[in-house]
């Protein structure tokens, strides 16, 4: 009880310390550039980092594979980072991380996924590599959903993969195309030239964290424990809202208060009942859900590693009858 008092403590003076500073907005998107200083700061590598200089190798968990679990080796000196939502490339199919994990330097772990590739499931690489991008900000706003539920029944770091590939048939569906493997990267390819035009309008400002309202409405927010592990994120997360931006594109009072409705969000954060989980590498994975957000943190001594958090929509909602329980989907899921 008290260390988690001592973790709840330690989230809202973070979040009492935000400052928000630059609006900057383009075509239906504005984003509220956010910083927060005097915490400790973690060195870690990023997943890219690791990758391209060869000390971080992911691979499927055996020759057969399975859907949700990946394997990690890290051989670096510094921990890395993988970063909710993040998507890898290859192997047997390409997947995006459940959450954020912070894998330990000199260590092996399986690390819990999503596909997001339906119509694949033969190998073209023996390893993952970056594939530059993380999901888009609905799909990762309903995986938060549903791990955040795996996580209160026991059953571990489980997303609802039914409504993963549901939402990128909706990506395809609304550009009117199918990849051949219905996979969320070529969605990301097509929109190549308009993401960069949100990347371009949307630069870095020397901050740690972002909100970002579509069409007015606020739709999330990101922070990182310094401003150049950010930057490392930044087009990421850009692209991420952007490609749901390019989607659903309406007219707005565009003299809404950015600030102010900035400001609520963050107050209500910090009033929401958490509960945390060990994280599979290093720290806490601390939860946040009510009726209006879904969220999580992962804290590491007494620093917010990365911190994500959503407005709730309804994505793909189910009647009665068709809901099943997180336990049950692990199990429609599990293996292929």
């Amino acid at each position: 009880m008290k260390n988690d008092v001592k973790k709840m403590t330690l989230v809202k003076k973070y979040l009492s310390n935000i400052e928000l500073c630059e609006v900057t907005s383009y075509k239906n998107m504005t984003t509220v550039a956010m910083k927060c200083l005097n915490f400790p700061k973690i060195k870690y590598s990023t997943l890219t980092e690791g990758i391209n200089n060869e000390s971080v190798k992911i691979t499927e968990i055996d020759e057969s594979g399975s859907v949700p679990t990946l394997n990690i080796i890290n051989n670096g000196d510094l921990p890395v980072l993988l970063f909710d939502g993040e998507e890898l490339k290859g192997a047997k199919q390409n997947r995006v991380l459940n959450t954020t994990i912070l894998i330990p330097e000199h260590s092996q772990h399986d690390i819990p996924v999503s596909c997001t590739e339906q119509g694949r499931w033969d190998y073209t690489s023996d390893h993952f590599k970056d594939s530059g991008t993380i999901a888009s900000s609905k799909i990762r706003q309903s995986k938060n959903m549903a791990v955040s539920s795996s996580l209160k029944e026991g059953i571990g770091y489980q997303s609802n993969q039914g409504e993963v590939w549901s939402e990128i048939d909706s990506l395809h569906d609304i550009r009117d195309f199918k990849s051949n493997t219905i996979a969320m990267s070529d969605v990301y390819e097509v929109e190549k030239d308009n993401l960069d035009d949100y990347i371009k309008a949307l630069p870095f400002s020397n901050q740690n964290g972002i909100l970002i309202f579509i069409n007015g409405e606020l739709k999330g927010m990101e922070v990182l424990s310094t401003e150049n592990n950010y930057k490392k994120y930044h087009e990421k997360i850009i692209k991420s809202y952007s490609l749901d931006a390019l989607t659903d594109i309406k007219e707005y009072n565009q003299n809404i208060g950015f600030i102010k409705e900035s400001k609520e969000f963050i107050k209500e954060i910090a009033t929401i009942d958490t509960f945390e989980k060990l994280s599979v590498g290093y720290g806490y994975d601390c939860r946040f859900v009510n009726d209006n957000i879904a969220g999580a943190m992962l804290l590491h001594e007494n620093s917010i590693i990365h911190g994500a958090f959503f407005k709730k929509i309804n994505i793909n909602e189910e009647s009665d009858d068709e809901v099943i329980s997180s336990s049950q989907r692990a199990k429609n899921y599990g293996n292929y």
